[in-house]
């Protein structure tokens, strides 16, 4: 439901009704959190005028992806730890490296040197360098 508030300065804006919000659709599912996180998710809401639904569910994929990242991480440290493995690993990569530059050893650069290098100075101008 729209507080009057909200609804009086939604109508006045856009001269109707206002709609309701897709979150506001969705099954309802009740999650207890501590009235202190509850406070913080609300001010964050009005802050960002969104729901707290939308923040909530913003949280968990930010929290899904930092736990890939680190089941990453965590796989390549179990790598390195294993000699034998990582030297594997790294034989391989160094196979696979400049696999996409295959068969164009003998094709001409694309840019001079010279164009190369006014590139990397225009660069280096458009970041304050």
């Amino acid at each position: 439901m729209v507080a009057y508030s909200e609804f009086t300065r939604q109508q006045v804006l856009t001269g109707r009704e206002p709609k309701m919000n897709t979150m506001r659709k969705m099954p309802h599912a009740v999650v207890k959190i501590s009235s202190t996180s509850h406070a913080r998710l609300r001010e964050i809401a009005k802050a960002e005028q969104r729901p707290m639904g939308e923040i909530v569910n913003d949280l968990i994929e930010r929290y899904e992806l930092e736990q890939f990242w680190k089941r990453a991480h965590d796989a390549v440290e179990r790598l390195r730890s294993d000699p034998v493995a990582w030297n594997d690993y790294r034989e391989e990569a160094l196979m696979l490296q400049g696999g996409s530059m295959d068969g164009l050893d003998d094709e001409p650069p694309y840019y001079t040197p010279e164009e190369e290098e006014e590139i990397l100075a225009e660069h280096a101008r458009s970041q304050g360098g």
